[in-house]
C-alpha cells in the first residue's frame, strides 16, 4: 500500500511539473534606461589627478563643473524617451550646496534633482565639503519633488516603498539605474574643520544643534605630516599631537594650523585606553566617524598611525614620544570666557586650566524618600536639584555618586572637575570644602546635559595643585 501511494504521489508531480513547463513563457523586462554616462563638459580646475587635488573647503561654491548626463538603453544609445529626473550625489562624500534642486532625503543625504529631456541634461553644479576621493553618482530613483509637499502623491504614503520622502511625487519606484563620472581628488580637512560649526551664531544663540559641526555622520581622514626636526611649522603643514590619554580614548590637537587654531582640538573615542600610544605622540593620519555626543565632538572607531621614533632616527631619541616638545601650552580660562559660549567652543578638547579657585563647598543630598534616584515628579526633589545646580559651590551628592563631577569657583562661575581615579583628592572631605586651590589643569570637555556644562579633565596628579610652590608645568 505505502508504495503504491509513492507511486502516486510521485505520478501526480511529475504531471503537475510537466503541465507548468509547458504553461510558462519567457518574460524580458525592458527598461527605458540601462545606465547613465556622466562626463565633464570642460575639465575641472583642479582634481583630476592625485597631485593637483582641489582643496577641502566648505566655502559656498568652492567646487564647481559643468556636468553632462546621458540616459542609455541596452544599445548603449541615448534613450531619447526619458523625461524623468534623476538624483545627483557625490560618492563617498561631498555634500551640495543649498539652492533650486537640492533635497536633503530623509536617510540624510543631500542630493541634487535634475529633470532629463530627450534623455540628455547638462548644467553647472557646485558642492562643498568634498575630500579624499571620489566620483559624481547619478540614479534613477523615481523620486519627483513635488512643488507643494503636502499634496505630494507620497505625502501621506511614505515610507512605502517607492516613496523616497514625503515630497515625493512619485511613489513607483525608478528603474534603479546608476552611472558615475571619472574619479576627482580632494584633501582631507583639518581637525578644525571638523570642530567649527557651520554657523557660529548657532552657538552664541545657545543653540547646540546636533549639526553645529558640518562634518557630522561623515567618517573622515585626518593627516598628519611626519616630524622633521624642525621647530617651526612650513606652510600647510598639520602637526597631529596627543595631548592627553583616557581609558576611552585621546586627545589631538594640530599645533600647525594657521587659520583656526582656536578650533584645532578633538577627543577621539576609542571605548578603551588606545595601545602604544602615548601624550606627546606625533599621528601621520587618523580615520572615524564624526558624531556629537550630548553637544560633544567626538571622532568615533578610529584607525590611526604613529609617528615612532626609531633606531637611527635623527629627529627623536627612542622610548621618548616624538613631538614631547610641541606639547600645546594649557590656555587659562577666566570667569568672563565661562560666560562666553562661543569662546568656549573654540576651546572644546583643548588643554586648559584655572588659577586661584576655590572647591565646592557643598554636597546636598536632594534623595528626599531614600529610593535611591531624583524623582521629578516629587517636588521637594526637583527643586532641591534645581537650586543646588544653579548655586555656587553646590553640588547634588547624587549626581556626584554616578558621575564624579565637583565643581571649582572661578571668579563667581562655575566649572566642573573629575579627577576620580586621577588626582588622590577627596573633594567631599572636611578639610577640602571651599578649599582653596592654585591651579586646575587638563581636558575640556562640553555636555548638554551637564550643570556646569563645562568639565576640566587632569591628565594625572600634577594637573592639580593646591600651591603655586607645588606646582609642575
Amino acid at each position: 500500500m505505502k508504495k503504491l501511494i509513492l507511486f502516486a504521489l510521485f505520478a501526480f508531480l511529475s504531471a503537475s511539473a510537466a503541465l507548468w513547463s509547458s504553461c510558462t513563457e519567457k518574460v524580458t523586462l525592458e527598461r527605458d534606461v540601462m545606465s547613465f554616462e556622466v562626463t565633464f563638459v570642460n575639465p575641472p580646475a583642479c582634481g583630476l589627478t592625485a597631485g593637483d587635488a582641489c582643496p577641502f573647503s566648505l566655502t559656498q561654491g568652492a567646487f564647481s563643473l559643468r556636468l553632462r548626463i546621458r540616459a542609455l538603453n541596452e544599445h548603449h544609445e541615448v534613450a531619447t524617451n526619458f523625461y524623468k529626473s534623476v538624483v545627483i550625489t557625490t560618492v563617498p562624500s561631498g555634500m551640495f550646496m543649498t539652492g533650486p534642486g537640492v533635497h536633503l532625503l530623509p536617510d540624510n543625504r543631500k542630493v541634487l534633482v535634475v529633470a532629463l529631456s530627450g534623455g540628455v541634461w547638462e548644467g553647472d553644479v557646485s558642492f562643498i565639503g568634498s575630500f579624499g576621493e571620489l566620483r559624481v553618482m547619478v540614479e534613477d530613483m523615481g523620486y519627483e519633488p513635488a512643488p507643494n509637499a503636502a499634496t505630494a502623491a507620497c505625502a501621506s504614503l511614505f515610507p512605502a516603498q517607492g516613496c523616497y520622502a514625503p515630497d515625493d511625487d512619485n511613489p513607483q519606484p525608478g528603474t534603479g539605474s546608476v552611472g558615475v563620472s571619472d574619479k576627482l581628488h580632494f584633501h582631507n580637512p583639518r581637525l578644525s574643520d571638523i570642530q567649527r560649526p557651520w554657523d557660529e551664531s548657532l552657538v552664541t544663540n545657545g543653540s547646540r544643534d546636533k549639526e553645529a559641526s558640518p562634518l557630522i555622520g561623515f567618517r573622515v581622514t585626518i593627516d598628519g605630516d611626519p616630524y622633521l626636526g624642525t621647530a617651526t611649522c612650513a606652510p600647510g603643514e598639520s602637526r597631529l599631537v596627543v595631548t592627553a590619554i583616557s581609558v576611552s580614548g585621546f586627545n589631538l590637537t594640530d599645533v600647525c594650523d594657521p587659520a583656526l587654531p582656536d578650533y584645532a582640538h578633538l577627543y577621539i573615542y576609542n571605548f578603551n585606553t588606545p595601545e602604544e600610544t602615548s601624550r606627546g605622540d606625533c599621528i601621520l593620519s587618523i580615520q572615524g566617524a564624526v558624531e556629537e555626543f550630548q553637544g560633544y565632538t567626538e571622532m568615533k572607531n578610529p584607525l590611526w598611525e604613529v609617528d615612532r621614533c626609531e633606531t637611527g632616527d635623527a629627529y627623536c631619541t627612542v622610548g621618548r614620544p616624538k613631538c614631547t616638545d610641541f606639547l600645546p601650552p594649557a590656555v587659562e580660562v577666566t570667569a568672563s570666557m565661562l560666560g562666553n559660549l562661543l569662546t568656549m567652543e573654540k576651546l572644546e578638547s583643548a588643554l586648559v586650566e584655572v588659577r586661584n579657585v576655590t572647591s565646592s563647598t557643598e554636597f546636598l543630598r536632594c534623595d528626599a524618600n531614600g529610593d535611591g534616584v531624583i524623582d521629578y515628579a516629587i517636588p521637594e526633589e526637583k527643586n532641591c536639584k534645581f537650586d543646588c545646580g544653579d548655586e555656587v559651590g553646590c553640588v547634588v551628592k547624587e549626581d556626584y555618586d554616578i558621575y564624579f563631577t565637583w565643581t571649582v569657583n572661578v571668579g563667581g562661575v562655575e566649572v566642573g572637575v573629575v579627577t576620580q581615579g586621577v588626582v588622590p583628592f577627596d573633594p567631599e572631605a572636611a578639610g577640602s570644602l571651599g578649599l582653596p586651590i592654585y591651579r586646575v589643569r587638563g581636558m575640556l570637555k562640553h555636555l548638554d546635559f551637564g550643570a556646569p556644562a563645562w568639565t576640566i579633565l587632569p591628565r594625572d596628579f600634577r594637573d592639580v595643585c593646591f600651591t603655586e610652590a607645588e606646582c609642575e608645568d
